[in-house]
């Protein structure tokens, strides 16, 4: 007599959509996504000032999982006023980086503190030490990315004296965290 095999039944897969404001944001979550590795799908998607919960729903119905089954988070710059207002109404995660994620990248560095303009932080970041002279937007050079691996716990510890959402902020250390919570369940 044949004996029947019955497949157990599995966890949905956990998913992570990333919306980003433009393509330095994908590029730092993709960095993450390389270094986690994790057994998660990261979906980013550059969508820029056009965002809207229609929009959003629709990314997730096309990743074909549950609305459940679908982490979203929201990376963006907090320098477009109306923006930001938006992403902060929106279902999911807003991480919100005020001026610009180019602060995110300094906190690396050093610490700051100093209320600025996104033109002012650029400015700030590419003067602050040589490893940033060749940043351009959009882009990280290996050089760049191996500081931002090796640094990132000094950078969240920055980041958290700092008072989120005012200008200068961020809490990019939200999403970190997040890929952390899924490394301990692996």
């Amino acid at each position: 007599m044949r004996v029947r095999k019955y497949k157990k039944s599995r966890n949905p897969h956990k998913v992570f959509l990333v919306l980003c404001e433009g393509e330095t944001e994908e590029e730092y979550i993709n960095l993450l996504k390389r270094v986690y590795r994790l057994p998660i799908t990261i979906k980013t998607k550059v969508i820029g000032n056009c965002i809207n919960t229609r929009l959003v729903s629709q990314y997730v119905k096309d990743l074909g999982v549950e609305q459940e089954d679908c982490s979203v988070f929201y990376v963006y710059d907090a320098d477009v006023k109306p923006v930001f207002e938006k992403i902060l109404s929106l279902p999911g995660t807003p991480i919100i980086s005020n001026p610009c994620i180019e602060l995110w990248f300094l906190l690396h560095l050093k610490e700051h503190q100093r209320s600025m303009s996104s033109e002012g932080m650029l400015k700030e970041l590419l003067t602050t030490h040589a490893l940033w002279k060749s940043y351009a937007k959009g882009g990280l050079n290996p050089d760049q990315i191996r500081h931002l691996c090796e640094l990132r716990e000094i950078a969240i510890a920055r980041a958290k004296k700092l008072k989120w959402p005012q200008n200068p902020s961020t809490n990019m250390y939200d999403f970190i965290e997040a890929l952390e919570n899924e490394k301990k369940l692996k």
